[in-house]
């Protein structure tokens, strides 16, 4: 068993559904750290996560994952590159998330013994359930559906159910037996799997 601190924009759906894929991908039981803190949104998660990972570390924690979506489109938000300025991406609102988070994560879960990793779904963790349940996409690829309310929509309907039963819903999708392997065709969770394995 591996306890991760994971912070996610929203614990009971991201985060649950973040834990779970860590199980898929590690192959061992992944439980969650339990923290005071409480993230609502990809600004506190950017704003806290500094915070709640040191305070993890002091409480014996030595794996974390930071998460928030794209919500890019086709001039903001763009995919991360390696070859980003980082600096110039933090002080632009609109700028790549990966850097943002890249930025907040403390120095010290950089270096052994701590491990650490960085998930952007492009364009957000329902581009990625919606893989995984093998939608069909008319866009030339999953990642150019920019809406969020659509993929939500594509995702669970209308009206929107609770986000227990989209919980549900979006786990029995990861659950699938090819559900990884697709999703493992896609650059932003083949970058989320990459840092992961070297766990």
């Amino acid at each position: 068993m591996i306890t991760v601190a994971i912070a996610s924009e929203f614990h009971a759906y991201d985060g649950e559904l973040y834990r779970y894929l860590l199980e898929r991908v590690l192959g061992t039981p992944v439980e969650a750290w339990k923290s005071e803190i409480e993230f609502n949104g990809c600004k506190h998660v950017r704003k806290q996560a500094g915070l709640y990972l040191n305070t993890a570390a002091q409480q014996g924690v030595r794996h974390a994952l930071v998460a928030i979506d794209n919500d890019g489109g086709s001039t903001r938000g763009l995919p991360h590159d390696p070859a980003h300025d980082s600096a110039q991406e933090c002080a632009n609102e609109h700028g790549c998330r990966v850097c943002w988070l890249h930025s907040t994560i403390p120095t010290s879960w950089r270096e052994v013994p701590y491990r650490s990793c960085v998930v952007v779904p492009t364009q957000t963790l329902e581009t990625w359930l919606l893989i995984a349940k093998g939608h069909a996409f008319t866009e030339p690829s999953p990642e150019q559906r920019y809406s969020r309310p659509v993929l939500k929509k594509d995702c669970y309907g209308k009206p929107q159910p609770s986000s227990q039963v989209m919980k549900g819903m979006a786990l029995e999708w990861l659950s699938q037996p090819d559900a990884i392997a697709r999703l493992s065709a896609r650059p932003s969770f083949k970058a989320f799997v990459d840092q992961v394995k070297r766990w």
